[in-house]
């Protein structure tokens, strides 16, 4: 388990190629404490979840969170969880061990609204779209108990795409999202929806959502190299930064 430290937002610098706009994040849960009741948002937004039955054990990387089927974290709406007018992406490192409904929730906004779901043997993902709300989902990628898998979810604002182990595997021209539906608050789920059932069985770790549709070469550099390392940068206990925003811009 890594050791608690404080955060500040840096900036991506995996590799020349890549950059996210740290204007962009708007939660980031490394799931690495450890103990107590509240998954904490690393990227300053304040978006910190409750955490409802799930408990700690070994992640990918460090620290993780097990959900038994009935268990969860909510993460609470706020004016970052809603804001995805230009785009969105989700991704997170997920182990799912079983799947005793047709669809277990791995990680949802609302009413379906993103949402990554774990199938059989493989991942779905979707949004609502139109003035009926109108589900638009599609499939790919692959999973097996034990092991961890990474899956993201990006939309442009036209084109929906599922991402399995950093590659697209599959996507929809499905148009632009809505937000609209009377049942959506703008909270965020983790292991389950805001009604009960079609829970995980699992462990999920290194949550992160993005106001923009990330591009391949950013979401292979968080998956490779973790988002610690490359959104997030430690501070000495004396409050002096190792790296800093500036001196990350400079370099590119």
């Amino acid at each position: 388990m890594r050791a608690v430290m404080t955060v500040v937002l840096a900036g991506l610098v995996a590799s020349a190629s890549a950059a996210v706009d740290p204007d962009s994040v708007v939660g980031l849960w490394l799931l690495d404490g450890g103990s107590g009741d509240v998954a904490m948002d690393s990227s300053g937004n304040g978006n910190d979840g409750a955490i409802v039955g799930a408990t700690w054990t070994d992640g990918h990387r460090g620290a993780a969170l097990a959900f038994d089927g009935a268990s969860h974290v909510a993460i609470p709406a706020s004016p970052t969880t809603d804001d995805y007018l230009d785009g969105l992406t989700y991704m997170l490192w997920v182990d799912v061990v079983s799947v005793p409904n047709a669809n277990s929730r791995v990680m949802e906004r609302d009413w379906h609204n993103p949402t990554i779901q774990a199938g059989d043997a493989d991942f779905y993902a979707s949004v609502m779209t139109g003035t009926n709300n109108i589900d638009n989902g599609i499939r790919g990628g692959q999973h097996a108990p034990g092991e961890w898998a990474h899956v993201a979810l990006t939309h442009d604002g036209a084109t929906l795409t599922l991402y399995s182990g950093g590659e697209p595997v599959n996507e929809s021209s499905v148009g632009s999202p809505t937000f609209t539906d009377a049942n959506e608050s703008g909270a965020i789920w983790l292991g389950q929806w805001k009604a009960a059932g079609w829970d995980l069985t699992g462990r999920i770790d290194e949550v992160a959502v993005f106001n923009v549709a990330l591009g391949q070469a950013d979401i292979q550099a968080l998956m490779k190299d973790g988002l610690e390392a490359t959104l997030v940068t430690a501070v000495d206990p004396a409050g002096k930064a190792t790296t800093t925003w500036a001196a990350v811009k400079g370099v590119r």
